[in-house]
């Protein structure tokens, strides 16, 4: 499962994170899970690998577990403001179109958005449109409220 970061929020509210800074939130915290490792990848849009085990969870537990430790970093934060993040997953469907290393054929890719307009995010990126165009099992919502 490959992860990417939309961050919409004002960052004098909310500071942003770095790359670095994004996977570490969450190889610090899925570390904890077993059957569960993550690594910053160098890529320009996925930012994390996490590997896990499809016997131990299912990628929408393993959505979850990324939003939750996202949700967690941003809680202990002292600049923390009312936002949802969002995971938004898919299993990519059709070939690579690039030779750059990515986001392979039946894998799993999951944009993590902090935003304070999940419809307007979802409505910007025709959310309802990519995901009616898989099956449900391929694909996942997880909102997560942050306060």
């Amino acid at each position: 499962m490959l992860l990417s970061h939309n961050f919409t929020l004002i960052e004098s509210e909310v500071h942003p994170l770095d790359r670095e800074q994004f996977a570490d939130v969450f190889v610090k915290d899925l570390e904890q899970k077993p059957d569960v490792d993550c690594a910053l990848v160098d890529h320009p849009h996925w930012v994390v690998e996490v590997n896990y085990s499809a016997d131990a969870y299912s990628p929408t537990e393993v959505g979850q577990l990324c939003i939750e430790a996202l949700a967690t970093y941003r809680t202990n934060s002292s600049d923390v403001k009312s936002f949802t993040i969002m995971a938004l997953g898919g299993v990519k469907n059709t070939p690579s179109t690039t030779p750059a290393p990515s986001l392979q054929t039946g894998e799993w890719g999951v944009d993590l958005v902090e935003t304070t307009e999940p419809e307007v995010f979802l409505e910007e990126i025709n959310w309802e449109a990519l995901s009616h165009a898989k099956p449900d099992k391929d694909v996942f919502r997880i909102d997560r409220p942050v306060e």
